[in-house]
């Protein structure tokens, strides 16, 4: 049903009076509250409709032996987003976090107000149809946008308005994720880095507004989440901090090469038919060969964490041939690997999404790997579930350059506030190891070049 341009209007007359009524601090409690509910709806709707888009490709497949919408959809996916980009939105094609930390620091904290919708749509078309990406990046794109425009609608200050964007952001991650303390972290340590004590109460109170609509509307199953009981054991923490290394060479690797295919994508920026239609061809093979690629691949990721990774392995083309433990480590090491190259090239080809959810599925596929790894060596007995978790926060860590953002999001996923110490360590040393072999994360490499040409252009 579409809503009158008047009754819009007169929302915000209304808000706009009830502001005079009220201090300025008590209208920006009460913004808060407005742009944190609106951003939680945001992410329902875009959450929900991809997973819909998904059930529909696998009810489909079901009846196409030959799997041809399983593996094409990410084909289609990419090419309609980039017709949607190149007709609908004129070209404009800034994505990603990357793109709000652009605007605040060159924009003043203005947001286009068509991302406060085109975000979803285009995310919904790459990632529904089974682009190998994340959903959150456009999620926090959407939620600032919000929070920006409302800061333009009611006239706030540049500060204000960077608060409100952050609010927006935190709302977003928090209501997909249904964690509330993650969003406020991930709002401070993502986008206003330089926060004072004062912008904690309106982005905590946004953030909790998102995750209140999100239990309340949200169907459970479409989260990430685990409740059983976990247990650290301290004789393996030799075994964790070994395991810090290896996430964070992971990282290391995962952030080279993801740059690496992006900088070969941009030979071809010229040319964004040919780039759509290469890139959806080959994640077919990729999906084709690891069939978990496809879509956010959350649900491979609750298998690991209940223990059921041979119906991971059991959906590929090489379960028919053998069942073996090690067949399996191998392939599931293999598939968080080869995970990246799946995600860049749907990003560089002209899909929309992020970097957010493959951290999370590369960080459980390695935990499995390597807790599995040990296991079958003997070098000592353990828990495969608390490694897959505990790799989830590790690479979150070392890809996104979000240490805080990756302990807290993993504690409040997992109910794995038992695992804190393991979670801190492997978190801390791995975002260490790739911060001292590269000094920006995959997300903001390209935004720092563009305000290093942009800063070199002024002072000529």
């Amino acid at each position: 049903m579409r809503i009158p341009w008047s009754n819009i209007r007169y929302y915000e007359k209304l808000i706009a009076w009830i502001g005079q009524k009220l201090s300025r601090n008590q209208f920006i409690l009460l913004s808060a509250v407005l742009v944190g509910l609106t951003a939680g709806i945001a992410a329902i709707l875009l959450k929900t409709a991809v997973h819909y888009v998904r059930l529909l490709i696998l009810l489909m497949s079901e009846y196409d032996w030959q799997n041809m919408a399983y593996l094409l959809g990410p084909l289609i996916g990419i090419t309609c987003t980039v017709a949607y980009v190149k007709y609908g939105l004129k070209g404009d094609s800034t994505k990603g976090v990357a793109s709000v930390e652009y605007a605040i620091k060159k924009k003043y904290s203005l947001v286009s107000p068509h991302k406060m919708y085109s975000q979803l749509i285009a995310s919904s078309l790459t990632v529904g149809l089974g682009g190998s990406a994340g959903l959150e990046s456009p999620i926090v794109v959407t939620g600032a946008a919000i929070g920006s425009n409302y800061g333009r609608v009611y006239r706030l200050i540049h500060k204000e308005r960077t608060l409100m964007l952050a609010c927006g952001a935190a709302a977003g991650i928090a209501a997909v994720f249904n964690a509330p303390i993650a969003g406020v972290i991930f709002a401070l340590e993502a986008i206003m880095t330089d926060a004072t004590i004062s912008a904690f109460i309106p982005i905590i109170i946004a953030s909790v507004s998102g995750t209140l609509i999100s239990t309340i509307v949200l169907d459970a199953e479409i989260l990430l989440s685990y409740k059983e009981a976990l247990v650290f054991d301290y004789h393996n923490v030799p075994i964790y901090i070994l395991f810090s290394l290896f996430t964070g060479v992971m990282s290391v690797n995962y952030g080279r090469m993801a740059w690496k295919l992006e900088v070969w994508n941009r030979k071809t920026v010229d040319k964004p038919w040919w780039k759509a239609i290469r890139g959806g061809l080959l994640l077919a093979v990729l999906i084709f060969v690891f069939p978990t690629l496809f879509g956010e691949g959350y649900e491979s990721i609750k298998e690991l964490m209940n223990g059921r990774a041979e119906n991971v392995y059991n959906e590929s083309f090489f379960a028919r041939f053998t069942s073996d433990a090690w067949a399996i480590m191998l392939f599931i090491g293999l598939t968080g690997l080869v995970k990246v190259i799946a995600t860049t090239v749907t990003l560089s080809s002209g899909g929309n999404g992020g970097n957010f959810a493959p951290s999370l599925f590369v960080g459980a596929y390695v935990g499995f790997f390597f807790s599995r790894l040990v296991n079958l060596i003997g070098i000592a007995e353990v828990n495969e579930t608390n490694f897959v978790i505990v790799g989830m926060s590790g690479m979150l860590s070392g890809i996104l350059y979000a240490p805080l953002t990756g302990i807290f999001l993993i504690a409040e996923l997992t109910g794995g506030y038992d695992l804190m110490i393991p979670i801190m360590l492997v978190s801390a040393v791995s975002y260490a190891f790739a911060r001292g072999f590269e000094r920006y994360p995959v997300d903001k490499r390209a935004l720092m070049e563009r305000l290093a040409k942009e800063d070199a252009e002024a002072e000529d």
